[in-house]
């Protein structure tokens, strides 16, 4: 192979190996998650033990690139690849059997194996390439800089590009395994080309092309093909035969890898004995120092890529397209670096020169806190109101403005793509330029000994240690103790200090910045507290005991940024707390009165919760237990929503009734007596009081047992003990910090009855689905934004199946929007009139694309209803809008049981509590036959959300984009 392709090729195949690779660490995540859940730990055990695997893979790999000839390596280490990775799926179906039960070890402990046994061999021999490419790119090219800047750079475009190919269009288009099997066929496509000899270039045909028709469902499905069961998945004897030919093909990869050691080998022998050559195993210079550099600076990269993961789920929501953005941007920022880093490093002769690289890492990375929390003083300067990170400009940001040209509608995924490079894609870049200048020095040490890929290989490999470091460090430590602006503050620091290290004084001068910061923001005294907040660099402080409109705790984990607020509700003594994750309000409570429920939707798991319990004779009533009528009737009610962004809460009159009770006092006269005034006013807060108070049934006993999934404010856990004396409570909570904050300010005893087992959910399940059972579940970890989709599969509801009784009810909470086709065609019929269409064909387009408009939304209700339905007999939809099909974003209760259950009259009986919001008291209807058919066939799109295949986020990217409207 002469001429241009000769000097692409090692270009070409540094981006389609970082393109395999990143598929993977993308899929990885989905299929550990039926054994080990999905959370933060899950994700950063999979980024960490993939880094690790390629880290070990560069070691390996540097070495064998100074070992063998190059171009003879990189096809079987293809062919290995592929056979690893479809050996990924077979490992992953046994697994389960491999390692000890949950209830035997830790969960963490677990997760890390599972991963490790998954994922860490083919990884490391997939790592291996980079290190061989690099070495055939520096040996053909005049500039060593330009030639490894241009690896990485091609190595970090491809990484953007499997990230979106993966997260935007495979994982909706395809099952996990089917992207798994088609990322082993690409490898053994790779391989054929390169191997160099017949039975490579036919095996690696054979397997692309049987794995490649083995994915393809509608033509298995027209030749009619078997498949045998591989755990969760099935697989098609099609892609069973590429397996096969894969496992032949993987082995004639390692074969060959030892005959290209063995050439090698012989060659040398006969080359080492010429006059003036050097012997490549005599003492060489040390490469340490580089080393900390390559380590500190894909340290610093990989905590920044956990920071901005942290700080776009805090404003946007915790979802694939968040992550997908984070990382695409963040690889593009660090391809971009390479690029100019490699460039820079044909120019750069010693470390000392690099110092500026580092400066310019920590003036950028400061420059994160500017963005994401502009200091009071500044933003007061230009824009009067409270400040307002920019990453949250993505909730109202649906239209792009572009000078002489017409404004661009963006969707919801593109949104948070903008947002997310203004904020961190220019210091993702500084960092990406420091990796080639340093392994360009190191080749320069070593090159006349011979050993380029060592060299190469080491810089890797420390770069990857790094990564390793900061991924861990700063997802299970940092971020929980200084939280992400403390990270960022630290980060800046360092960089400055290493620029300092390499550099003069003046880097010194502005090392002196980010360290006078880190006072600011670390010092424990109240002037620095006040100075930090003033300054965008220390959160608020909230005050548990507060009675005052403000925050009552503010914390950050891993998982959420936690605040509550507090707000005296108007003519009472009552304070109401609001919890609000992130940036999502979760949960109301109103101190001293767990009888409150204020969420529509929880007025209907209530009444649901009555009817199934009575039914199941699960409560002992007391003899006059018939409620008694109300009071009071409600006045000026203010309606609650359903969980609005909290910058948004009083806007949208969430903060409760703005009563001034010019309805209750009536005919004062001035000459009243100070007295009736006062009697007046306590009149008036007892009505107050009344409007606001459920009348329940009297319970005596309770047998119930409940299970929750997800603690949120444990406000409906509080009301089940109060309503239904006796009541047994367990929370599945995945975040310690939410249940502390509801100790700290929500009223929560530390003492309570109520059970929390802190996990993911869908651990706890696997842990207990055999020994516990209960009478209700509920379900209430989704929202609008973040949707745990392993909670949402056929595998996980067979698992809460176990775990109830024949009478037993499970209720989740969904947010999504459904517009029924009568709602959709009469806003055609309305645009048509406004618009004065006449013209038949006009008139039906117009008809046709709203029925189309309507038809996206739904797809998660839809998808998750058709799920439920394999496993229970009985399927209730509930809208907490009063119109079916009105097209407005709402919660949906849905009720799912084995035995049907009696929603006659719901919450008009007389024995049934009785809740009221907006002045109405809560009646609610399950949806009719018709609409229930419409959400179950068409609005589903035929989807079974199952482990291998739960496309979530791309069903609720419509939801996602009604944030604009509120």
């Amino acid at each position: 192979m002469v001429g241009l392709a000769a000097r692409l090729l090692p270009y070409a195949l540094a981006f389609f190996s970082s393109l395999c690779i990143m598929i993977l660490e993308l899929v990885s995540s989905r299929l550990v998650a039926q054994h080990v859940g999905s959370s933060l730990t899950v994700w950063t055990s999979v980024i960490g033990i993939i880094l690790g695997g390629i880290c070990l893979g560069n070691v390996l790999g540097g070495w064998l690139a100074d070992r063998v000839e190059p171009r003879r390596a990189v096809g079987p280490l293809f062919a290995l690849g592929s056979l690893l990775v479809v050996g990924c799926l077979w490992i992953n179906a046994e697994v389960g059997h491999i390692i000890p039960a949950p209830e035997t070890i830790n969960w963490e402990l677990r997760t890390v194996i599972v991963v490790i046994l998954d994922f860490l061999v083919p990884a490391t021999v997939l790592g291996m390439v980079g290190p061989v490419v690099a070495k055939m790119a520096v040996e053909q090219a005049q500039r060593s800089g330009s030639a490894i800047g241009d690896v990485y750079f091609c190595g970090a475009i491809a990484s953007i590009a499997g990230t979106f190919l993966a997260g935007f269009v495979l994982m909706y288009l395809a099952p996990s395994s089917t992207i798994v099997l088609l990322v082993a066929a690409a490898l053994a496509l790779l391989a054929a080309a390169l191997f160099g000899q017949v039975g490579g270039l036919v095996l690696g045909l054979l397997t692309a092309l049987l794995l490649g028709l083995g994915s393809i469902d509608p033509l298995v499905r027209s030749l009619g093909l078997g498949a045998i069961a591989l755990g969760s998945y099935q697989i098609n004897f099609l892609a069973l035969a590429g397996n096969v030919t894969a496992l032949l093909l993987g082995l004639l990869g390692l074969s060959s890898l030892f005959a290209a050691r063995r050439q090698y080998q012989a060659l040398g022998e006969k080359t080492n004995g010429s006059v003036g050559a050097i012997d490549p195993d005599a003492p060489r210079p040390s490469l340490s120092d580089l080393a900390i550099l390559a380590f500190l600076a894909s340290l610093g990269f990989m905590a920044l890529e956990m920071v901005a993961g942290r700080m776009v789920s805090r404003h946007l929501g915790s979802s694939i397209y968040g992550w997908t953005s984070v990382i695409a941007v963040l690889l593009a920022g660090l391809s971009l670096g390479n690029f100019l880093g490699g460039r820079a490093a044909n120019l750069i002769k010693s470390e000392k020169q690099a110092s500026w690289l580092f400066l310019a890492a920590s003036v950028l990375v400061l420059s994160v806190l500017l963005l994401e929390s502009p200091p009071r003083w500044l933003h007061e300067a230009f824009n009067p109101g409270p400040p307002r990170s920019v990453l949250s400009a993505a909730i109202s940001w649906s239209e792009l403005k572009l000078p002489l040209l017409p404004a661009i509608t963006l969707s919801w995924p593109y949104r948070v793509l903008l947002v997310t490079t203004l904020v961190f894609f220019l210091p993702a870049v500084s960092m990406g330029t420091v990796s080639p200048v340093v392994a360009k020095l190191a080749v320069d040490r070593l090159k006349r000994y011979k050993r380029t890929g060592t060299a190469i290989g080491q810089v890797y490999a420390w770069g990857m240690v790094g990564s390793i470091l900061g991924t861990f460090l700063t997802g299970f430590v940092l971020i929980d103790i200084i939280g992400t602006k403390g990270v960022l503050l630290l980060l800046g620091t360092s960089m400055a200090f290493a620029a300092t290290v390499l550099g003069s004084v003046w880097h010194a001068v502005w090392a002196g910045v980010p360290l006078g910061l880190c006072v600011v923001a670390f010092t424990p005294l109240n002037t620095f507290q006040r100075m930090g907040e003033e300054w965008g660099i220390r959160e608020e402080k909230g005050n548990p005991a507060t009675t005052d409109d403000g925050f009552a705790w503010i914390d950050e984990s891993k998982y959420y940024f936690i605040k509550v607020t507090n707000e005296p509700e108007p003519d009472t003594d009552a304070q109401k707390r609001t919890l609000v994750l992130d940036n999502l309000i979760h949960g109301y409570f109103i101190l001293g009165h767990p009888e409150r429920l204020d969420y529509g939707y929880e007025h209907i798991y209530a009444l649901v919760a009555y009817r199934a319990a009575k039914a199941g004779g699960k409560i002992t009533l007391a003899p006059d237990s018939p409620p008694t009528t109300r009071k009071a009737a409600a006045r000026n009610g203010a309606s609650l929503p359903d969980q609005v962004f909290a910058s948004q809460a009083k806007d949208k009159g969430a903060g409760g009734p703005d009563s001034k009770n010019s309805d209750k006092v009536k005919d004062q006269d001035k000459d009243k007596t100070k007295k009736a005034t006062l009697d007046q006013a306590e009149k008036a807060k007892n009505e107050e009081e009344d409007r606001h108070t459920p009348v329940l049934p009297k319970v005596e006993r309770s047998t119930l047992k409940t299970l929750f999934l997800g603690g949120g404010a444990y406000t409906f856990q509080r009301y089940m003990q109060y309503a239904y004396p006796g009541t047994e409570v367990d929370v599945a909570e995945i975040d310690r910090a939410v249940t502390n904050a509801n100790y700290q300010a929500t009223g929560l005893p530390r003492d309570t009855t109520i059970r929390t087992h802190w996990g993911d959910a869908r651990q706890f399940v696997d842990r207990n689905q055999d020994t516990k059972q209960y009478d209700l579940i509920f379900g209430d970890a989704f929202n609008d934004f973040s949707v745990p989709w392993h909670l949402t599969t056929h595998e996980f509801n067979e698992k809460i199946a176990k775990m109830m009784s024949p009478t037993s009810v499970y209720m989740i909470n969904i947010i999504d929007v459904y517009e029924s086709d009568s709602v959709a065609l009469k806003k055609a019929e309305k645009i048509i009139e406004d618009k004065k269409i006449t013209g038949p064909a006009e008139q039906e387009r117009v008809r046709r694309q709203e029925l189309d408009r309507a038809h996206r939304y739904g797809g998660f209700l839809g998808a998750w209803v058709k799920t439920a339905a394999l496993t229970f007999s009985h399927i209730y939809i509930f809208g907490t809008d009063r119109n079916p099909g009105s097209g407005l974003r709402e919660t949906f209760v849905v009720v799912a049981s084995r035995q049907p259950i009696d929603f006659t009259d719901l919450g008009r009986r007389d024995d049934d509590p009785q809740f009221y919001h907006n002045d109405r008291r809560t009646e609610p209807k399950p949806y009719p036959p018709d609409d229930e058919k419409a959400i179950f066939e068409s609005r589903s799109r035929d989807i079974i959300l199952t482990d291998d295949y739960a496309p979530v986020e791309n069903l609720l990217a419509p939801v996602a984009e009604t944030r604009a409207d509120d």
